[in-house]
């Protein structure tokens, strides 16, 4: 007899309603950003709302990474154009933008774990660099955060030790050891296998579930995007596309929104006379 296949794991998502009642912790308005002479954000205005998992998506090449930088204040700010928990990033000065970052996490891309410290001191760091606690505290908050991403026990390990899964959960727990009230994740499916991103995926939805907490997710991941998204953000050659729900960003009738979503490549109508000038350095 065959057995039946687990039941999936159900989480609770606000509505549309409830995240609409809910305060603005992220507002973007009306970004644009230049590398050089070349464009890269195009009049880019969003919001994020407190509990709500906003999902960040495109292609390479369409901003997501310039848009995440400028979010995390790692990009020179502009005054009027980003605020985070009701702060504007352009006008904080040295200590209240340190202030701030305490009230942030940030999970990388690849972790971006020391490679000369172990899991547990990778955890640490943001309480050793920020908060004024003793050893042992440090320690318990370090061990609780690695038990809520399922690395209880790991702590001893060095990050060549770990699998990919184990580096994302331990960059995470790194990401929420300060108990903030916005964490951003950058590719957290990047380089995993579909069993484990699902895994990481069900991870990012009981963190929100347990804790209220507020999340940005930048991914090219579409199955993901869908899962945990309580909105996606589409952006294309540093356009916003769409800012909807999952179901509506399905149902969106917008030609590059379905190519996304579908892997569909999109051909490219090429003028020879251009093509030859471009060759040629003209």
């Amino acid at each position: 007899m065959a057995l039946a296949a687990p039941a999936s794991e159900t989480f609770w998502k606000p509505t549309a309603e409830e995240l609409q009642g809910r305060p603005v912790v992220i507002e973007v308005d009306h970004l644009d950003w230049f590398f050089g002479p070349r464009q890269v954000l195009f009049d880019v205005s969003m919001q994020v709302r407190e509990g709500e998992i906003m999902v960040i998506m495109g292609g390479s090449g369409s901003g997501k990474t310039t848009l995440l930088r400028h979010l995390v204040g790692l990009m020179p700010p502009i005054p009027g154009k980003i605020r985070l928990l009701g702060q504007d990033l352009g006008r904080l000065k040295a200590l209240e933008k340190l202030e701030l970052r305490r009230k942030i996490g940030v999970a990388f891309q690849f972790g971006a774990l020391f490679s000369s410290m172990n899991v547990a001191e990778n955890v640490k760091l943001p309480l050793r660099e920020l908060a004024h606690l003793d050893e042992k505290t440090m320690e318990i908050m370090a061990r609780l955060k690695l038990e809520v991403v399922n690395m209880s026990g790991f702590g001893h390990l060095m990050p060549a030790e770990l699998s990919g899964g184990m580096v994302k959960r331990a960059s995470i727990a790194r990401a929420i050891v300060m108990d903030p009230k916005l964490v951003f994740l950058d590719e957290p499916s990047s380089g995993l296998d579909p069993v484990v991103s699902s895994a990481l995926d069900d991870l990012i939805l009981r963190l929100r579930e347990a804790t209220g907490i507020s999340v940005v997710v930048v991914t090219h991941d579409v199955e993901s995007a869908f899962k945990i998204g309580d909105r996606i953000t589409v952006l294309d050659k540093g356009h916003i596309l769409a800012c909807e729900s999952p179901e509506a960003i399905r149902a969106n009738p917008n030609e590059r929104v379905q190519n996304l979503i579908h892997r569909r490549s999109e051909q490219v109508e090429v003028d020879p006379e251009e093509y030859l000038r471009r060759l040629a350095g003209d």
